[in-house]
């Protein structure tokens, strides 16, 4: 078996927990910093779920080729479905923001920060 094939890690998290930015953003990068950080051949996989949270690993090195074959399909798969590790080009454009007063009420002036 090759040992080029990283340690998969699939943490399956409350679908709630992933819809709050605040807190699974600084979660899913602070996983990924230990990863680079140990340099470790890991790939982590973070997936909402409504069942109980829980944290999956799939070891390369104790699984038959032809499972490993399957299981790379399905990482390839979920990279496709969700982009991971693929650049966005972006245009670098100017953004000019309307003068106009802020409609909440809250600062006549229009400098409110709503």
């Amino acid at each position: 078996m090759e040992k080029d094939y990283p340690l998969i890690i699939v943490f399956y998290l409350y679908e709630d927990m992933m819809r709050q930015p605040d807190i699974i953003q600084p979660f899913a990068e602070s996983i990924n910093n230990l990863l680079a950080a140990k340099n470790a051949n890991a790939m982590a996989f973070f997936i909402p779920t409504k069942d109980n949270e829980r944290v999956e690993c799939i070891n390369p090195m104790i699984v038959k080729e032809a499972d490993m074959d399957k299981i790379n399909k399905m990482v390839q798969d979920i990279k496709e479905s969700f982009s991971v590790g693929v650049d966005i080009n972006v245009p670098d454009e100017e953004i000019t923001l309307d003068d106009k007063p802020c409609d909440c009420g809250n600062n006549p002036d229009g400098n409110c920060k709503c």
